[in-house]
């Protein structure tokens, strides 16, 4: 094992390396690298970290989205869904306050809350995105260390931070940028996702693990970070993105898409009721976590 976000969990004791075993045996887009998963904890993670570096990022062409789309609209329509949803969930942490967003890709979140707050401030390390958003008028920077404020009232990171290959530094240097009460929210992919730790869908376990997720966490490993970089009231809640009618597709068809495609079995109370049945086993697609300072 050679992934470092693992070994610093086994060293705060929420991972045990005795207890490590392959979970899948490759990722979907690089060979040599396989998934590995603590049984003690149930951290997943992949068996090496050393494939990526920050420059990975910087160097990307394409706007950050699962089509790897050129054109900033077309990705702002893709991610409308989940961003239209966090902004009903965040607004009011964000309204009339100070706003730090960390990987902001093509800035959906940003259009829908940036009118809300007080100030927005953009985290891109993608020169394409990061140029894109400072066309769009917003403040940007490639690193969060470069961000010359100290007073920002919350700082988001929605499904960045498993990509992240010194989490532990980031959420030290996060810290510092708060001002005295601040919040940090972080929205992560759930390592105990229904799919393959109920369902054991191999299919979507070859789809879903990649490169760029160097940790899938779960309510421990997530506490330990944000306990460990000092952060106080950790609170950790299930979310579930992708609904009922996108499973059965999963099911039946081995393929993504399916609550679009199959959008007819799918109706506000049922996603509700599903949602609500997976939060109750722990078994959600995403966590998030908020933190004081």
């Amino acid at each position: 094992m050679k992934n470092k976000i693992a070994e610093l969990l086994c060293d705060w004791g929420i991972c045990d390396e005795n207890a490590i075993e392959e979970f899948y045996p490759t990722i979907r887009d690089r060979e040599g690298i396989s998934i590995l998963r603590c049984r003690k904890s149930g951290v997943i993670f992949t068996s090496t970290s050393e494939h990526m570096d920050r420059s990975h990022y910087v160097e990307k062409h394409e706007f950050p989205s699962l089509r790897k789309e050129n054109n900033r609209q077309r990705v702002l329509v893709d991610a409308y869904a989940d961003d239209s949803r966090r902004k009903d969930q965040f607004l009011p942490l964000i309204s009339n306050r100070k706003w730090m967003d960390v990987g902001s890709g093509a800035g959906g979140v940003l259009d829908l809350l940036g009118p809300f707050a007080e100030t927005v401030v953009a985290v891109e390390p993608q020169q394409r995105a990061k140029d894109a958003l400072e066309k769009e008028g917003y403040e940007a920077y490639s690193d969060v260390a470069d961000v010359p404020h100290t007073d920002f009232d919350v700082i988001t990171l929605f499904h960045v931070f498993e990509h992240l290959t010194d989490p532990f530094g980031f959420l030290k240097v996060a810290y510092d940028k708060l001002t005295a009460g601040g919040r940090i929210v972080i929205e992560v992919p759930h390592a105990n996702d229904f799919l393959f730790s109920f369902l054991e869908c191999e299919e979507f376990k070859s789809f879903t693990f990649w490169s760029e997720h160097l940790v899938l966490h779960n309510r421990w490993s997530l506490t330990a970070f944000l306990e460990k970089a000092n952060f106080r009231n950790p609170v950790i809640t299930g979310f579930q993105r992708y609904n009922l009618a996108n499973h059965l597709h999963w099911l039946k068809e081995k393929k993504p898409g399916g609550h679009l495609k199959w959008s007819l079995l799918a109706t506000d109370p049922l996603n509700s009721a599903y949602s609500n049945m997976l939060a109750g086993i722990d078994r959600t697609d995403t966590l998030i976590a908020i933190a004081e300072k």
